[in-house]
């Protein structure tokens, strides 16, 4: 593509709304596992006694690994949402944007490609006129 059609992918409000959808959608799901992630590690570090105890009286699971099982699970599930997402929304969206643009772009060639066509005309019309002006000269 060219420089043209970038610069009409980037003034195109679609595209703003893109961009500001998947970034708040990225950071959200980013400060979830952060969070989750962070909250899990700093349980270990300070309450390792809460970490150690069991799911259930008599039960081999801990309370750790049933936590770090339950994270695993639920970052594939914030990653099967974002993906869903963009495979839905931000593709659709993504796709009407650059489709805009091209568009735009081919109505700009077509309108340029004309000008020259009638710049080009009117210089063989100019040409064509030339030599009968210099023939009906010479004959006297």
């Amino acid at each position: 593509m060219s420089e043209a059609v970038y610069a009409r992918i980037r003034a195109n409000p679609k595209f703003r709304q893109l961009v500001e959808s998947r970034g708040r959608l990225a950071w959200t799901l980013a400060s979830i596992v952060l969070v989750g992630f962070y909250a899990l590690v700093l349980t270990i570090a300070f309450a390792p006694g809460v970490i150690g105890s069991r799911v259930a009286p008599g039960s081999t699971l801990s309370v750790g690994i049933a936590a770090g099982l339950f994270q695993f699970v639920f970052f594939w599930l914030l990653t099967a949402l974002y993906v869903s997402k963009a495979n839905t929304t931000y593709d659709a969206l993504t796709s009407e944007v650059v489709q805009d643009a091209v568009a735009a772009e081919l109505v700009a060639n077509r309108e340029a490609t004309a000008k020259e066509a009638l710049a080009a005309e009117t210089v063989v019309a100019v040409v064509q006129e030339r030599p009968r002006e210099a023939s009906g000269g010479a004959r006297r």
